[in-house]
């Protein structure tokens, strides 16, 4: 399992990069989709991380070989329901609407994540790695795009974590040593390649809601 970290990072970097590229994210991040269409974002994100963090809470609980990964410090539902508190304004749950491709992945995650070492690993891996990896940025680019200053965009922000390059390094040593067996392993990458393909298809679907249009451009902060 010494070389388990590369082996994940390269099954799935062709899922990775059509994740990237799909044109919902190329227009947010060039603030060419309505605020609107940020904020429906921010809604699937919360209905994904409640039923990941749920299943964290049982990972952790069982003190088995994933529950080194289910770490306090990367609780991101707080931050995402402050965000829609501050997107959509009071009554935001009765407000936000969760699409098709959501409702998939939040029942794989609900279904396996929360009983199986291998399978949460796979999404814990697809999630909070690439949050750590370019979250800052993003947000940053977020709330400079659409005016929101810190307001709307705290889920991007790891406080608890204040070195996110040592931590990542140090997520990446705990993959290593992983005592899973070659098919344990193989069942991470295949679910980390599947969770890759529900991210894809939530973004499609909320690019088909808010297609391209000049009229939607975010004014410039």
């Amino acid at each position: 399992m010494t070389d388990f970290s590369t082996r994940l990072r390269r099954a799935t970097m062709v899922e990775h990069r059509e994740a990237e590229t799909r044109g919902f994210i190329s227009r947010l991040m060039a603030g060419a989709v309505p605020m609107a269409g940020f904020a429906a974002l921010t809604a699937q994100y919360l209905a994904v991380y409640r039923e990941l963090e749920a299943a964290a809470d049982r990972i952790r609980a069982e003190a088995g070989p994933a529950a080194g990964f289910a770490d306090p410090a990367l609780i991101r539902v707080p931050s995402l329901e402050a965000d829609l508190a501050h997107l959509y304004g009071p009554g935001w749950e009765s407000t936000v609407t969760v699409l098709d491709s959501t409702r998939a992945y939040a029942g794989r995650l609900r279904d396996l994540a929360a009983t199986s070492p291998t399978h949460f690993i796979a999404h814990h891996y697809v999630r909070y790695l690439g949050d750590l990896s370019g979250g800052q940025m993003i947000g940053r680019t977020l709330s400079n795009l659409y005016g929101l200053g810190e307001a709307g965009t705290s889920f991007y922000r790891f406080d608890r974590i204040p070195d996110a390059r040592a931590y990542k390094i140090a997520y990446r040593e705990r993959l290593n040593a992983l005592p899973f067996s070659d098919d344990e392993a193989t069942t991470t990458v295949n679910e980390a390649q599947l969770a890759f393909r529900h991210n894809t298809a939530v973004l499609v679907e909320l690019g088909a809601l808010y297609p391209e249009s000049p009229e939607d451009l975010a004014p410039a902060a």
